[in-house]
């Protein structure tokens, strides 16, 4: 269980017309089109993953708060979050996520 910084670039899609339309969970917008999950959060979003996951922070910072920790994040990061479960993210911002 671990959630760290990537050092190395990961090939995240850069354009997001495909994804699908917005829909509200959590308060927050969520699109999504394949392993790929677009989160556009006004606060708080929690989630839940069975799979490693690569995040970027698009826009906004927070901090991410799981089960052996928490951990800050500022716009422009990414993150490999390795069999974590569940995770928090606090703070507003745009969020990537593909599932490995």
């Amino acid at each position: 269980m671990k959630l760290s910084k990537l050092t190395e670039n990961f090939p995240f899609p850069t354009s997001f017309d495909d994804f699908s339309a917005p829909r509200t969970v959590q308060s927050c917008s969520v699109r999504t089109l394949g392993n790929a999950t677009l989160i556009e959060s006004g606060g708080r979003f929690k989630r839940f993953s069975a799979s490693d996951e690569h995040i970027l922070i698009m826009k906004g910072n927070g901090h991410f708060k799981y089960k052996r920790g928490e951990l800050p994040f500022s716009e422009g990061e990414a993150f490999l979050a390795e069999d974590v479960e569940e995770y928090d993210f606090y703070g507003e911002g745009t969020f990537l996520i593909v599932r490995s």
